[in-house]
């Protein structure tokens, strides 16, 4: 029988959870402790906790973790109000006779007659202080009777969003309204609204209509009821500026609204009277026009004065309430990345941004009910985006914006406040067209008015007492072209659009990844990057990324896209319950299927290339380009190579849920690539039909990795990420049976880990010991360029127990001319001789004698190194890899392009 345990089931805040871990060290001490949480515990034996999973899987997962080990005493943290009811109730059926409640006054508390009294006691404890806190709110509670009316504006405003609900679920969808569009001339009209502003006009409008004159338009200022020789001005210093006077102020979009119908050219452009445009503003919103399709505007970057803070950009973004702050406004400006440009926004502002005049007109304009100011743009934008036509953020057209210029001579801040804030509202009744997204929206926007108002803020006040009007703002919803869904997705701020090297007009190819391609981190990333840096000799190539840390994109991608589009995602360790394995939920993001359909569109790809299987999910996301898979790893494969190496909870479930997702991705695409003939035979297999499946191995640069000639006696390397768990178990497997018996011989453990080994490391420590502060390891984290440590080593290792697809550092050490020793596993797919091009070893004693046999042998070893160079010259040369990859995109290509031959074909009776 396996040695008995205590365990604590760590339910509690974490400023309690080191309390209660000292206090089960003092209990049973000669017990060892073992504490099951959500996050890691440092310096005892830790055990996940995976929270968002549901009761029945993780009382079974626990169940397995502690089979045929005796528990002693199994401990939870009893504190009220923390959402942990769940691991205390696993907790208590795993060892009921033996469970401990760690409370806050009367310590440890064991189920039993004999702690009757104590539980009695902490009982009354905690309803008296329930009692107390209630009055005490009470009390401070009373002169704050406003909360009471506060709490019927809430109750009010929500019903008020159930009535919209209705309405829109239940009302016929009407075609928006087409107006009538004449054909204009090619040009900018710009449309400068401005009240009493003829000091802002005298700064905005020598730039404006110089470079006006060089692109061809027209300038009109519409005069909302000055009173500060506005008009004088204007006929004396500029008798080219259209001028259109009102006697009475105009509200915002009634002053943009009627330049608009003045306006004679092909484009408009919406320009604030305290805008400072820079040289070329409108050159580069033109150009923005021929290289987004349908694109309705294309809005400025926003500057702020020197020594003011810069409150606007111009990327204009509403972030997944997920990603924001409770209180704070659903819209906000990101700063744009280093050599970002055409990012996709949400709206373009009404300031400074350039509009399709005939998409305007077809809109109708702004939306005059958004009175005197405040969210018309975002309205606007958000209607384009509806039919299809996106916005855009231009980082070249260059403004400078005296920010309130005119509206703070007029209205306070606060009431200007509680008109964006009113105006929101009215924007979500009005525009939003589906239910269900206006419902979640809206029950946020209340949600964070309420927050504001309890703690005082006038004008959230203001607009929650005005939420119960919103069935009266509707309006009939609009049958859409693009989802609403998916236009939040876009302008959610998580996708960033980088331009990279000129379009040839050649076959494009769309390549989407779950990690950048660049820098060379892992071998998957080796094999992106050297055969896209090939192929973009033929093709024009596009990436669709992911990204846990968006910022500048290496200069060795923008060289071979033309485009690279970022997607933000944050992992999380709280992934739900599904049907599908939990890679494939933690890589699922609308905003990534948003912006592969929006970049689809854009570039109208022949082919779309998904890396890795998890991105099999986006295929539907391609069409029409006709799409690959790349099978990095036979994923169930290494799943039922982990489950023979011993059984395990996790790997049973994730297996479970890999072998229909996997074996369904391969027959919704159209080819199959493999690393290996072993692995394009288990496609086969599963009923992939042959012409689908291709091989095209895995390679090494010829040129980079090549023998040095120099190498340090007696030392070892092993390269392998340790956030591949395959890695940890041949470091754990080396550990505990080959490196006793060499490290006597004076050798060196050089292990590259890669970045964040020692979360792995802490992540894993239920199933691996791995002692890394043994003498003679040295351990380093990410390295760049690995050339230095495989010139340094002796001997390259590769005690892999389980492996799919083909392992990249084998071939590169065997470029760089090493002997290497590897377990079956670590050549799996490869077809190497053994005891030719590498030495096999199935155990670790025989490992071991194989290290011992290369350390003492020199003329063995030089024999294997020489072989190994020349194999990987033959049959690993990215260089021939690349040539069969290119075959494949050309077939795939004249097969698209005969499909759409009989599409456009006309039908024969």
């Amino acid at each position: 029988m396996n040695e008995t345990i205590k365990v604590l089931f760590a339910s509690g805040s974490v400023d309690r959870i080191p309390i209660a871990v000292e206090q089960m060290r003092m209990l049973s001490p000669e017990l060892p402790l073992a504490v099951v949480s959500e996050f890691p515990v440092a310096g005892v034996r830790w055990i996940p906790y995976p929270v968002a999973r549901d009761f029945r899987e993780n009382l079974a997962l626990f169940r397995w973790h502690f089979r045929g080990t005796p528990i002693g005493l199994c401990a939870v943290i009893w504190q009220p109000r923390t959402p942990y009811r769940r691991m205390r109730l696993i907790a208590f059926l795993l060892a009921p006779r033996n469970f401990v409640a760690f409370t806050e006054k009367y310590g440890p508390i064991m189920l039993g007659p004999e702690s009757f009294a104590k539980i009695v006691k902490h009982a009354l404890w905690r309803t008296k202080l329930e009692v107390l806190s209630g009055c005490v709110r009470w009390w401070e509670g009373l002169p704050q009777l406003w909360a009471l009316g506060r709490l019927f504006q809430v109750l009010l405003a929500q019903a008020a969003g159930v009535v919209v609900v209705a309405l829109k679920a239940f009302l016929p969808g009407r075609t928006r309204v087409r107006y009538p569009v004449e054909t204009r001339t090619p040009g900018i009209s710009v449309v400068i609204p401005s009240r009493n502003g003829k000091d802002l006009l005298a700064a905005v409008l020598p730039e404006a209509v110089r470079q006006i004159g060089r692109v061809g338009g027209e300038v009109l200022v519409i005069d909302n009821g000055s009173d500060d020789g506005t008009t004088a001005f204007l006929s004396q210093a500029y008798a080219g500026v259209i001028l259109e006077s009102h006697a009475k102020p105009l509200s915002f979009a009634r002053a943009v609204n009627a330049g608009i119908r003045k306006s004679r050219f092909s484009h408009v452009c919406l320009l604030n009277n305290d805008m400072v445009i820079e040289e070329g503003f409108f050159d580069a919103l033109r150009v923005a026009f021929g290289k987004v399709p349908d694109l309705f505007c294309a809005t400025a970057q926003i500057f702020f004065p020197a020594g003011a803070r810069r409150e606007e950009t111009g990327k204009a973004v509403q972030p997944f309430a997920k990603d924001r702050q409770p209180a704070e406004f659903p819209l906000r400006c990101d700063l744009p990345l280093p050599g970002e440009d055409l990012s996709y926004v949400l709206y373009g502002s009404g300031g400074c941004s350039l509009f399709d005049a005939a998409k305007l007109l077809a809109l109708g304009g702004m939306d005059e009910i958004y009175q005197p100011a405040y969210v018309e743009d975002l309205d606007l934008g958000f209607r384009g985006w509806q039919e299809g036509w996106p916005s855009v953020f231009v980082a070249g057209a260059r403004v400078v914006h005296q920010h309130r210029a005119t509206s703070s001579r007029y209205y306070s801040p606060e009431c200007l406040e509680r008109i964006l804030e009113l105006h929101y509202l009215r924007f979500l009744a009005r525009t939003i067209a589906n239910p269900q997204v206006f419902w979640r929206q809206w029950r946020e926007a209340i949600h964070r008015l309420n927050f504001l108002s309890a703690t005082g803020t006038p004008p959230s006040a203001a607009a929650l007492g005005r939420a119960w009007r919103a069935p009266f703002w509707l309006t009939r919803r609009p049958l859409t072209v693009l989802r609403d869904e998916h236009i939040l997705a876009i302008g959610s701020g998580a996708i960033s659009v980088v331009p990279g090297r000129l379009r040839r007009q050649r076959g494009v190819v769309l390549v989407a990844t779950p990690y950048l391609p660049f820098p060379l981190a892992h071998g998957g990333a080796v094999r992106m990057y050297n055969l896209l840096r090939r192929a973009a000799e033929d093709f024009d190539l596009v990436l669709v990324a992911f990204t846990s840390q968006p910022g500048e994109v290496p200069a060795e991608l923008l060289e071979i896209f033309c485009e690279v589009v970022l997607v933000n995602r944050q992992g999380t360790h709280a992934l739900p319950s599904t049907s599908r394995p939990d890679i494939v939920e933690e890589y699922d993001s609308p905003a990534f299927h948003a912006a592969l359909q929006q970049t689809v569109h854009k570039w109208r790809p022949r082919i779309a290339q998904l890396e890795y299987t998890q991105m099999a999910q986006y295929a539907v996301d391609c069409a029409p380009a006709k799409t690959i898979l790349v099978e990095h790893d036979i994923t169930l494969d290494l799943y039922q190579q982990l489950l023979a190496q011993g059984d395990d909870w996790e790997v049973r479930r994730q297996l479970a849920r890999w072998i229909p997702f996997e074996t369904s991705a391969w027959r919704q695409v159209d080819c199959v690539v493999t690393m290996s003939e072993k692995d394009r035979e288990m496609t086969l297999t599963a009923g992939l039909s042959p012409s689908r499946a291709f091989c095209l191995s895995n390679g090494v640069d010829l040129q980079r990795f090549r023998p040095s000639g120099r190498s340090e006696p007696r030392r070892l390397l092993f390269i392998g990420s340790f956030a591949h768990l395959p890695n940890l178990l041949a470091v754990d497997f080396f550990l505990r049976e080959v490196w006793p018996l060499v490290q006597s011989l004076g050798a060196t453990f050089h292990i590259i880990a890669g970045e964040r080994h020692q979360y792995y490391l802490d992540r894993h420590q239920d199933r691996l010991q791995i002692d890394l502060a043994q003498s003679g390891i040295e351990v380093e984290g990410f390295v760049a360029d690995v050339r230095p440590a495989y010139e340094r080593a002796a001997i390259v290792v590769a005690p892999l127990l389980a492996s799919a697809g083909t392992n990249i550092k084998i071939m590169e050490a065997m470029a760089m001319g090493k002997a290497v020793v590897s377990t079956p596993a670590g050549i799996n797919g490869l077809d190497l001789e053994p005891a030719s091009d590498v030495m096999v070893a199935d155990t670790g004693a025989a490992m071991a004698q194989a290290i011992l046999e290369m350390f003492e042998n020199p003329a063995k070893r030089d024999s294997i190194e020489r072989q190994a160079r020349r194999t990987v010259e033959s049959r690993f040369d990215w260089d021939v890899i690349a040539s069969k990859q290119k075959l494949l995109y050309q077939e795939l290509i004249g097969v698209a392009r005969e499909l759409e031959d009989c599409k456009l074909a006309p039908l024969q009776s």
